[in-house]
């Protein structure tokens, strides 16, 4: 039986990371923003080769919502999620690096490995 081969597209392994990235309050998003046609932190227009997914979200009104990023935006976050998420995480505050860490530094990094940095 073959091994099941592994991704070389960051942008297929990282989805749980981008899960964790938390949006900005959803009553202050555009329609455009609300439905992924525009960055959720700068409204920036996306396409589809800009745009990074971050799954549909339910909202506080019971509404769902399908939030994009631009890379940018998106690695910048989970920059900021990453530090701080050894605060709460025992796995991480122990000096060990957890799983979710690990996805939320490989996301923060997309862009360095885009740019050849």
């Amino acid at each position: 039986m073959a091994e099941p081969m592994q991704s070389t597209d960051p942008r297929t392994d990282d989805s749980s990371a981008l899960l964790m990235l938390p949006l900005p309050q959803v009553l202050g998003l555009s329609d455009p923003q609300r439905r992924g046609a525009a960055c959720v932190w700068c409204s920036e227009p996306l396409t589809a080769e800009t745009a990074r997914d971050l799954g549909e979200r339910p909202t506080s009104d019971g509404t769902r919502i399908w939030p994009r990023g631009c890379t940018p935006c998106v690695c910048a976050e989970a920059r900021r999620i990453a530090s701080l998420h050894p605060r709460r995480c025992r796995t991480c505050d122990a000096g060990k690096c957890c799983p979710d860490q690990r996805a939320l530094r490989a996301l923060a990094l997309e862009d360095r490995r885009r740019e050849g940095r």
